[in-house]
């Protein structure tokens, strides 16, 4: 018991010397072994029971908890992703707020100083996130620019993303659409995402902590710089979704909430004699939903998954002699009935 006496005095004294996150036991632990290194390695079960209730008093005490706030490291680490923008709110309070088109211009300059304005007119203003164009009329040439939200990206952040352009890891990913939009969202849940077998390309959803906004991101070689994508990324605040912005659907018979599709970008290639299709969208139909059916002809066909009723998909189809008109989509639930038919 002498050395749990002793192993206990060493961790307080680290403890009061250095600040842990709450019930940081292994921290605790690791550095009380490297401090006492000339201890023999505690084997006996209460003995590292004591250790551990000492590591949950010392994480109690008064101005020693850091619960509900960010660690000091995931602090360090946003600090060295992304800087702030005067003026401009952050994260999740970016998402739904108006944007003129005055303002709108002022941040695109700030993203593009080489961007020669005005920007084209849209009925209600900008919001963050939106793809924004240069008035073709009164440009010498076309630019593009998401309107940016307060977290702008640092050099080491696009550094590391340049060098995967394309990422596989989730994580990654939402450092991608972080700094294609300037607004911090790698703490969202990813709900939904797709890849492209044909070329490098990524189409995901994800919804903030609070449920309440959402983001669709698409991942590209270019779509770090603005370039041209498919989809595009895009904002949505659920709680006050727009009609003529938002991709909203009559909701199916039942549902509490709206649905919403954006309609499939399609095309095709030669596959022999046959064609072959790949087809994208996202979208959110109701919550019993489980599956989407994509058809086409009755050769070209796959199920893509549904959660909490929202669904990804860039699907290359099978050969088939169908016409791409006769792409056929719907949601059924776990029982195989149908949840709605998506136009």
């Amino acid at each position: 018991m002498d050395d749990v006496r002793d192993v206990t005095a060493e961790l307080c004294r680290i403890a009061d010397a250095e600040q842990f996150d709450p019930l940081d036991t292994v921290g605790l632990l690791d550095r009380g072994h490297r401090g006492r290194r000339h201890r023999r390695i505690l084997t006996v079960s209460g003995a590292v029971a004591a250790v551990a209730a000492v590591a949950v008093t010392v994480s109690l005490l008064p101005g020693n908890s850091r619960a509900g706030q960010p660690s000091v490291a995931e602090e360090q680490k946003h600090e060295a992703y992304f800087q702030p923008v005067p003026g401009i709110p952050r994260g999740e309070d970016a998402v739904g707020v108006p944007v003129s088109n005055a303002e709108a211009l002022r941040r695109c300059t700030l993203r593009l100083p080489d961007l020669k304005g005005p920007l084209e007119n849209v009925v209600g203003g900008y919001r963050t996130g939106d793809r924004a164009t240069t008035n073709p009329m009164r440009s010498k040439r076309i630019q593009l620019c998401t309107v940016p939200g307060g977290d702008r990206p640092t050099a080491a952040l696009l550094a590391k993303l340049r060098k995967d352009p394309v990422p596989t890891d989730p994580a990654t990913q939402l450092l991608n659409c972080s700094a294609q939009s300037w607004v911090d969202v790698t703490n969202w849940r990813i709900v939904a995402s797709a890849r492209s077998k044909t070329w490098p390309s990524i189409l995901l959803t994800a919804v903030s902590p609070s449920g309440r906004k959402a983001i669709t991101c698409e991942i590209e070689k270019n779509s770090l710089d603005g370039g041209m994508v498919m989809r595009g990324t895009a904002f949505l605040d659920l709680d006050s979704l727009v009609r003529g912005k938002d991709p909203i659907l009559t909701p199916a018979k039942g549902s509490q909430r709206a649905d919403l599709y954006t309609g499939t970008d399609l095309g095709g290639q030669k596959c022999g004699t046959k064609m072959c299709y790949e087809v994208r969208a996202w979208g959110r139909v109701a919550s019993t939903a489980t599956r989407i059916h994509l058809q086409i002809g009755p050769s070209a066909h796959t199920d893509i998954p549904v959660t909490d009723g929202w669904f990804a998909y860039i699907w290359l189809s099978q050969p088939t002699t169908a016409p791409a008109s006769a792409l056929k989509a719907t949601a059924f639930d776990k029982f195989d009935n149908v949840v709605r038919t998506l136009p």
